[in-house]
């Protein structure tokens, strides 16, 4: 799973088991199935996703292939846990045992990409996949995580599955892992009709109980060595216990060959709700510039790097969705004859407006976004280090509001730090990848680095600088 955010809360599986979501999914077609290449981002993603298939594949008699990207290295930060090398170690002899029980005769390739930067090694992971796949065998499917599941490793992982799919001509399906700690049975972000569930007999849900034991460095070590309390606690395992296991099929024609660093990923926050204003209002209660983004040269170099991939030149009107202190704000004023710039504390709002008193075109408005949205269109929507202080429902409702108010050659600009803050409901990467989901969007310019994300969106279909220049037909 490679770390420990499950720690922060949850839909509990009672409310999973209390719903009526699991009856409406039809079954996994499984007799379709010749061979199975099961992808992990970590050891014991295999186990808790699809140990229950491995072992009905394995009873089968089919072949199976099993790639464990990383070695899940980065799993705890906590100082009195092993170091990452030695983590490693256990967690490579971990997926061995558990394999031993699910599906003994199984090939076990494990490729010990970094955990935590799968997204950078997509070809390598492709590469491997592909490896494992006869060319053109029919029967073949390809088994990954799920790509909207909150974890980046987990969408790199489902990117690559997808490339091998494309290239193997394999049937492609995703297993859920994070999403049932941070979504729920109603959650908009499950597919309508791409589910499917595989019933589990007696012997398959014991052997998949006992492989999950086998990861001892998730379920024992690391909680030894952090003073108690299990890695893996009871409220989070218990979502692989179930009678069944759950699965997406996916048409890997339709996966962009980059991951859009999207699923949810709820690394904090109080799963379900957005953060509050009060949050906000003691962020800047003892600090006018709380962030640093007036001293500090990391935001210098950021704000010089949003302002140069921004398409055009000049915009008419731009809407800036948490202006916080203006201080970007000025820059912006400098390229746009009219800018509505909002936030939601009243502090930071009378410091933008004393910033740019006399600049006329520059309105300061106090609105709770995504309910109270400014009315009108726009050439350009700032949408910077704010979006992940929301809900999943609230981004959702957030980037249906930012496309409808885009101009027909409109600019949603996007930049989010991509560090866990164990405040925040969702992560940039979760963000971004629900932007690159919105319909009638195209991704034009895409920069990640370490600390943020960086994108453009415009309508499609969208023109290059050059092309808007004359330079190229």
């Amino acid at each position: 799973m490679g770390n420990t955010r499950w720690r922060n809360g949850g839909t509990p599986e009672k409310v999973w088991a209390a719903s009526s979501w699991r009856s409406s999914l039809p079954a996994l077609p499984i007799d379709d199935l010749r061979r199975l290449v099961l992808v992990a981002a970590h050891p014991d993603d295999e186990t808790l996703g699809a140990g229950g298939l491995l072992a009905r594949v394995a009873a089968l008699g089919l072949p199976i292939s099993i790639l464990v990207l990383s070695s899940g290295e980065t799993t705890s930060s906590d100082t009195r846990t092993p170091s990452p090398e030695r983590l490693a170690a256990m967690r490579r002899i971990d997926v061995m045992d558990a394999v031993s029980v699910l599906a003994p005769e199984a090939t076990l390739r494990l490729l010990d990409l970094p955990d935590g930067s799968l997204a950078a090694h997509i070809t390598d992971a492709v590469q491997a996949i592909s490896a494992e796949m006869p060319a053109d065998e029919p029967g073949t499917w390809i088994v990954a995580p799920w790509r909207a599941d909150g974890h980046p490793d987990h969408e790199a992982a489902g990117v690559a599955a997808a490339g091998a799919a494309k290239t193997g001509h394999a049937r492609l399906f995703e297993y859920p892992i994070w999403a049932w700690h941070w979504s729920t049975p109603t959650g908009d972000v499950w597919p309508e009709v791409a589910l499917r569930a595989l019933d589990l007999t007696p012997a398959e849900r014991e052997a998949k109980a006992k492989a999950v034991a086998m990861h001892h460095s998730q379920v024992h070590e690391l909680a030894e060595a952090a003073g108690g309390g299990d890695i893996m606690p009871l409220e989070f395992s218990a979502h692989f216990s179930r009678s069944f296991e759950t699965f997406i099929e996916v048409d890997a024609d339709a996966v962009d060959a980059e991951p859009a660093l999207g699923p949810p990923a709820a690394p904090g926050g109080v799963v379900g709700e957005s953060l509050p204003a009060r949050f906000f209002d003691q962020v800047y209660s003892t600090e006018a510039d709380p962030w640093g983004f007036e001293t500090r040269w990391y935001e210098r170099r950021k704000r010089a790097i949003t302002l140069a991939v921004l398409p055009r030149e000049r915009f008419g009107c731009a809407l800036e969705l948490g202006c916080s202190t203006g201080f970007f704000t000025a820059q912006l004023a400098e390229r746009c004859d009219s800018i509505v710039a909002v936030d939601i504390v009243d502090r930071a709002l009378a410091v933008a407006r004393t910033r740019l008193a006399g600049q006329s075109q520059v309105s300061f408005e106090k609105r709770l976004l995504p309910g109270d949205w400014p009315a009108g269109s726009f050439d350009l929507i700032v949408l910077s280090e704010v979006a992940y202080y929301c809900s999943a429902a609230d981004l959702s409702r957030l980037l249906e509001k930012c496309r409808a108010s885009l101009t027909a050659d409109g600019v949603l600009l996007a930049c989010h730090w991509r560090h866990v803050v164990a405040e925040y409901p969702l992560s940039a990467d979760h963000v971004h990848g629900q932007l690159a989901r919105v319909a009638g969007l195209q991704r034009t310019v895409h920069h990640r680095e370490k600390d943020f994300l960086l994108e453009v969106f415009e309508p499609r279909p969208a023109r290059s600088v050059a092309e808007r220049e004359g330079l190229v037909l």
